[in-house]
């Protein structure tokens, strides 16, 4: 397990960040969409309460295909590459 651990602390690379940056996004949406719910929860209207979800639910959607995306950088089956 030690030996897994070693050489972790160098640079990342183009796929490396691609992933990262996918799977940080998803997070960050997720964390949005629970946001949404909870206001939505405390909402003044059902009008607002509606619309609210709406938004949670279009957010969720485009989580997933994120995470999805991000599943197949991991993979391998999307590839970065290099900048020119």
């Amino acid at each position: 397990m030690a030996g897994l651990m070693e050489d972790l602390d160098g640079p990342r690379t183009a796929q490396q960040e691609l992933f990262y940056d996918l799977e940080d996004a998803a997070s960050v949406i997720a964390w949005s969409v629970a946001e949404l719910n909870a206001i939505a929860g405390i909402a003044k209207s059902s009008d607002e309460a509606i619309a609210l979800m709406k938004m949670g639910a279009l957010l969720s959607a485009q989580k997933e295909k994120l995470s999805g995306y991000a599943d197949e950088v991991k993979a391998g089956r999307i590839v970065r590459g290099k900048a020119q």
